[in-house]
């Protein structure tokens, strides 16, 4: 991207990011469930580690271990990616490509969109081309004006 609102000598129609807060807690449920989880499975290795220390087999440690390390992944660790990732990701409509990190559907092949509200003013929407691609971009502030440049630039769009 240039500063004179040009991608490989094609005009920029809209450009935009996630909403910080939205995209970092958009898997907020997944964090929850992981993170109960993380702490029972926690607590079954506190008392793993009592018995071993009671003269009971080592094997017991086999069970909660992976546990907890696969919970925390699968929760909390989430959040902590979501923000991580989240200063990298921009998106851009041109006239003839809607871009995003390592994708690039051209507006000519996009058949559906799909917009999932997440408050007044925020939605992410789903973009579905002809070819099957799949693109999603999470967290769009005032997203009307997008859905409306896509139903413009998009002839195969289905409403």
């Amino acid at each position: 991207m240039t500063k004179n609102n040009r991608v490989d000598d094609e005009s920029i129609l809209w450009r935009g990011r996630p909403a910080p807060r939205c995209y970092t807690f958009r898997l907020w449920k997944q964090a929850i469930a992981g993170s109960i989880l993380f702490l029972v499975s926690s607590f079954w290795l506190m008392n793993a580690l009592q018995l071993i220390r009671d003269g009971y087999p080592l094997w017991l440690l086999l069970f909660p271990v992976p546990i907890i390390a696969g919970s925390f992944i699968f929760g909390p660790m989430q959040i902590i990616m979501a923000r991580w990732r989240w200063p990298h990701i921009f998106y851009v409509m041109t006239e003839t490509h809607l871009l995003a990190p390592h994708v690039a559907v051209p507006l000519a092949s996009v058949v559906e969109v799909k917009m999932k509200k997440q408050g007044d003013k925020l939605a992410s929407l789903r973009i579905g081309s002809a070819s099957g691609q799949k693109l999603i971009l999470y967290c769009i502030e005032q997203p009307d004006s997008l859905f409306s440049l896509l139903t413009e630039h998009c002839p195969q769009l289905k409403n």
